[in-house]
């Protein structure tokens, strides 16, 4: 029995998540975590919205009144673990862009996690959705109905939709209430500063999360999922290689955009509002 024991302690993982807003940097975050032979990072996964949907059932069941607390947070915290029983690394992140609007959900599930959430001006978020569409052009634009994608202005109201729940615009709002409830779970990871000093930002998420640093090779980042990309017509959405490093563009969004949905970025300043 005590064998047994150990060998399930053994297995039980330490979970932490990264989550933020999209066109961020959480690809590239997870591909340098990933050297580290003890962790376990890649792109999003679709274990919140099983824990979101398990609650909803479990709360929508004409039993929930059998389903003590206990009971549910066991359910949950299984259905987690199970999802990553096959991964032999003993820290792992889950990645969802939706976690942020769940502290409460991962507080009562593992106290001691910590949330890594990457941002970048929204203006800039919507410009690399604009150059993925400009690559993928006889697919239209992902995350945007046939009406909405007619010309750059309208994928970017789009994507900024509050009322048709847009895939950038939702993510913010998730954000804001992230760091509203539970601020002390959240680190903030700036793109710009992941990109031009990614050592510095590297070694303060170990300190975040209270592990030791690993020796990162910074010049040799990858990662790649082709056929994920290619299912949401998408081809290079998920893409690293090779140094990590800050190359400063020019935009290809019209300043009427730039005008738009520029300085909303809350985070910096608390009168960020859309």
């Amino acid at each position: 029995m005590g064998r047994a024991n150990s060998k399930l302690e053994a297995a039980v993982k330490e979970m932490f998540f990264i989550s933020g807003l999209p066109r961020s940097g959480s690809t590239l975050l997870s591909a340098i975590l990933k050297q580290n032979p003890d962790v376990y990072a890649d792109i999003s996964s679709p274990v919140e919205e099983m824990v979101s949907t398990s609650i909803g059932v479990m709360s929508a069941s004409e039993s929930n009144q059998l389903i003590k607390e206990d009971k549910r947070k066991a359910i949950l915290t299984g259905l987690v673990e199970s999802y990553y029983s096959d991964v032999d690394r003993p820290i792992v992140f889950d990645t969802s862009r939706g976690w942020t609007a769940k502290t409460g959900v991962l507080k009562d599930l593992f106290p001691h996690t910590k949330i890594i959430c990457c941002v970048r001006d929204l203006f800039w978020i919507l410009d690399s959705f604009e150059r993925i569409t400009a690559k993928n052009s006889l697919y239209g634009a992902a995350f945007t109905d046939n009406e909405s994608c007619q010309t750059v202005t309208t994928r970017c109201d789009a994507l900024m939709d509050v009322k048709k729940h847009g895939q950038v615009v939702k993510t913010y709002y998730y954000l804001e209430e992230g760091l509203l409830l539970n601020p002390d779970m959240i680190m903030l990871v700036e793109y710009e500063h992941l990109c031009k000093h990614p050592e510095i930002v590297t070694r303060e998420v170990y300190e975040f999360i209270d592990k030791p640093y690993f020796e990162h090779d910074f010049d040799n980042v990858e990662y790649e999922n082709k056929k994920f990309d290619k299912g949401l017509n998408m081809e290079g959405l998920h893409s690293v290689r090779g140094k990590v490093t800050w190359q400063p563009r020019t935009s290809i969004l019209p300043k009427s955009v730039f005008e738009k949905y520029s300085g909303k970025e809350f985070w910096r300043t608390p009168k960020g509002d859309l």
